[in-house]
């Protein structure tokens, strides 16, 4: 049960952290909120995007099935994105919380609850 807990106090930390960069740095937060949801519009999974802006390379969230220039104009928003000079205070936050995952992350930039977050293992 503690654990359970910990988890949703993780969640709410992550929140409050997103509202300050939100509050700081507001087109910081415009870019991340257009790209989270370009993200889920496109049905891509929320790793490929956090690995886009890590420059990591993960093969199990690199889609399969979308086309190389409809992938390529998605590629190009992250780019803009990382272009930003603040990216790195979104990418602190991402190291932060990386046991949270990043799409319990971006779910949050796009205002989902804590609550609902919370235990949920399916979003990828």
């Amino acid at each position: 049960m503690a654990y359970m807990l910990a988890g949703l106090n993780d969640l709410y930390e992550a929140k409050e952290d997103l509202e300050v960069l939100k509050e700081e740095y507001p087109e910081l937060c415009e870019q991340l909120v257009h790209v989270v949801s370009l993200t889920r519009q496109m049905q891509l999974k929320y790793g490929y995007m956090g690995s886009l802006l890590r420059d990591e390379d993960l093969p199990e969230y690199e889609p399969k099935y979308l086309r190389g220039s409809i992938l390529h104009l998605y590629q190009q928003e992250v780019n803009k994105l990382k272009e930003n000079p603040y990216i790195e205070e979104l990418i602190e936050i991402m190291r932060k919380y990386k046991s949270i995952s990043d799409s319990k992350l971006f779910l949050l930039t796009l205002g989902a609850k804590p609550e609902l977050l919370q235990g949920s293992t399916i979003i990828k």
